[in-house]
């Protein structure tokens, strides 16, 4: 059965994943470390979230968010996006319980009208923990969150669509610079099995 992508059912689907295969517990014996992943909006973003389903895939994940957390988005691109939409930061501060009443139809009809320049900068920050053969944790986080990660992957959500239907591999991503990372490579490189192994457990979850 597909989930969609992305949604926090994807991400649950994910997690289960990647904890229930017992080759990669093996191969991920030794690797330890935390991603934090920017996912740039595109024009291929713009046109998914017209896709209510996927809308309400987006919001889903949004929803996963802290309280205190909405305030980071503050004068910041993501806010630009939410104000299109008809949704008021300040209000999701105060309330973050109206994600819970929005029409997603309404909401993917409003993204038809949004164009990049509008919103140009505007992206999903996703935070992924790894530990020894153990995917610890995924999450929504806020800008500015996580800064201290071991590695940091910046790139457009097209991009990161592939990466996650198995079209493209990360590491050639990142050696081309079409991926941008911040840390060490080397470290990545010399955990292959351990990224491969990730990488085709990632493209075996069927998504929309």
């Amino acid at each position: 059965m597909s989930v969609v992508f992305p949604s926090k059912k994807w991400m649950d689907e994910l997690l289960k994943k990647i904890n229930s295969d017992e080759q990669y517990r093996k191969v991920a014996a030794t690797w330890e470390g935390d991603y934090l992943l920017t996912v740039l909006l595109d024009e291929e973003a713009l046109k998914d979230f017209q896709d209510p389903e996927k809308m309400a895939g987006l919001i889903s994940m949004l929803k996963t968010l802290p309280p205190d957390k909405w305030a980071k988005f503050k004068g910041r691109p993501e806010e630009k996006l939410f104000e299109k939409l008809g949704l008021k930061l300040d209000e999701i501060v105060r309330d973050p319980s109206v994600l819970d009443r929005v029409d997603v139809n309404e909401l993917a009809k409003k993204m038809a009208s949004i164009r990049l320049e509008e919103i140009r900068g505007a992206a999903l920050y996703l935070w992924m923990d790894f530990w020894h053969g153990e995917f610890r944790r995924f999450e929504v986080v806020a800008p500015g969150e996580k800064m201290e990660a071991k590695f940091k992957l910046t790139g457009n959500y097209s991009l990161y669509k592939q990466i996650v239907q198995g079209k493209v591999e990360v590491i050639p991503l990142v050696i081309s610079g079409k991926l941008k990372l911040h840390g060490d490579l080397g470290y990545m490189l010399r955990n292959m099995a351990a990224v491969k192994r990730f990488s085709e457990l990632l493209a075996s979850i069927p998504v929309k």
